[in-house]
């Protein structure tokens, strides 16, 4: 079984009080085709990131199922075999996704953490990251 080497957590403040309750969270494994597992209601999907894109491809999905409404994905298929979000959605889509990240997470009102483990990317996520916040997206990064 391979191991996951980085996570990323989708919260949503609580109303009276500066706590968070979890609405989803996905895990980035590692492997020849690293792939993402986004967990929510019960339900696993997944899907295989670009590689230039990991971080940004894990975002996109984990921001949309947490917008989906849980009558629209209950009925879907779980423990799906990954493909490619290229397959899924087509390339066009796909950039264009990537190219308005910042815009579609600043209009939630989710918190986002990303953990990693140390010595995978460390760089690399970190940059990105930063990137994020620079914009006004409520990410948070831990190693």
């Amino acid at each position: 079984m391979p191991e996951f080497s980085a996570a990323l957590f989708a919260t949503q403040e609580r109303p009276h009080g500066p706590e968070h309750r979890l609405i989803a969270h996905a895990l980035l494994f590692e492997g020849a085709r690293p792939y993402w597992e986004v967990y929510i209601g019960g339900k696993v999907f997944r899907f295989i990131p670009n590689p230039d894109f990991l971080l940004e491809d894990g975002l996109w999905q984990l921001n949309n199922y947490c917008q989906i409404p849980a009558s629209e994905y209950k009925h879907d298929l779980s423990d799906n075999a990954p493909i490619t979000l290229e397959e899924e959605f087509g390339e066009d889509i796909c950039k264009e996704a990537r190219e308005n990240i910042s815009k579609e997470l600043s209009e939630t009102n989710l918190h986002f953490k990303f953990v990693q483990w140390p010595g995978y990317l460390l760089n690399k996520w970190n940059d990105k990251i930063n990137d994020l916040k620079k914009v006004g997206i409520n990410i948070t990064a831990h190693a």
